[in-house]
């Protein structure tokens, strides 16, 4: 029936679906590199509403990137350390939303029209 709706209006189910899975591939990828700056910054912002905009940073990204720091060790270089779990969830990032491209193109878009 919703179906049967958007395409009275004009739209596309594949089109909206893509736009999602577009949509959150750049707000996840903003949340990981907003993650990036603040690692560089390792002391808590003064600040109340910087304090709510690094909780909530944290609070997308930890779920991503802490299995990926569990598995993978950080690359020592000299007397410091580099984390790559940020950069291994960008290329998953890209990866998933290449798939689900795919996905959409090949499976969904022949049936909805």
């Amino acid at each position: 029936m919703i179906v049967a709706l958007l395409q009275q209006f004009g739209f596309s189910v594949a089109s909206l679906l893509a736009a999602v899975v577009n949509y959150t591939f750049w707000i996840l990828l903003a949340f990981i590199f907003a993650s990036i700056l603040f690692s560089w910054f390792p002391g808590y912002p003064s600040s109340s509403f910087m304090q709510a905009i690094y909780d909530a940073v944290k609070a997308v990204t930890n779920p991503i990137l802490w299995p990926i720091r569990s598995r993978v060790p950080m690359l020592q270089l000299g007397g410091f350390g580099i984390d790559l779990s940020p950069i291994i969830a960008i290329l998953g990032l890209y990866i998933a939303r290449s798939l689900l491209f795919i996905v959409i193109e090949q499976f969904i878009q022949p049936v909805t029209g």
